[in-house]
């Protein structure tokens, strides 16, 4: 199967990667981008720890069910809303992937070994988008931090997140990446994305991406 083109934005808590899908989504329809949130309220365990938030939830679970949990949530993501937009042939944006979550468990030393096997094993996107943004900007976007995006200290989530930064980075080596400045205005951000994402563009990555077959 010849896939559509698949791109992920990264960038750490605070770039700037949800306010520009959610842009580029009312501005540019054909193109369909996925978040997390999509899949946020499917658990393994709705009954045991009713009425937390997703990263607490995550936070009081033990290295193997967290690392269990996350497997399906990214398998799923995969499999119902990428997979099924790149067969029609479209071009696809994921926000972070498994990347984000994965760079923050190896940070933490959260989480069973087998969840990067797992998580590696999963299609790799065409294409990184990465939203540099200065970690002190970031920083004052963010009003109160969860424990995923400090390490539980909020006074340490400059350097918690260039930890996070560098993590992400050994998982995408591989990977063509395009470096866009967080200091741009969102409208700016929308156009140079649209225009990397343009037919023509996804359809030269996509002759030279890897095939998928589910």
């Amino acid at each position: 199967m010849r896939p559509g083109s698949f791109y992920c934005l990264l960038g750490g808590d605070g770039s700037g990667k949800t306010t520009l899908l959610q842009a580029l989504e009312a501005r540019h329809p054909e193109i369909v981008t996925v978040h997390w949130k999509q899949i946020a309220s499917v658990t393994l365990l709705p009954s045991l720890l009713p009425g937390l938030d997703g990263p607490e939830t995550s936070r009081r679970l033990g290295p193997l069910s967290r690392a269990a949990q996350f497997c399906y949530l990214a398998a799923l993501e995969f499999e119902m809303l990428i997979h099924p937009a790149l067969a029609a042939g479209k071009t696809v944006i994921v926000d972070s992937y498994w990347y984000k979550f994965v760079g923050k468990m190896r940070v933490l030393d959260m989480a069973a070994p087998f969840l990067y096997d797992v998580c590696a094993s999963l299609p790799a996107p065409d294409h990184i988008l990465y939203l540099d943004t200065p970690l002190e900007t970031s920083r004052a976007r963010k009003g109160e931090l969860n424990f995923f995006e400090c390490a539980g200290r909020p006074d340490n989530f400059v350097p918690f997140q260039a930890a996070l930064r560098r993590a992400i980075h050994g998982f995408i080596t591989d990977i063509p990446q395009t470096l866009l400045d967080g200091r741009m205005p969102v409208a700016d951000l929308v156009a140079i994305v649209a225009d990397l994402c343009s037919p023509a563009k996804a359809m030269a990555d996509a002759a030279q991406a890897p095939q998928i077959s589910l």
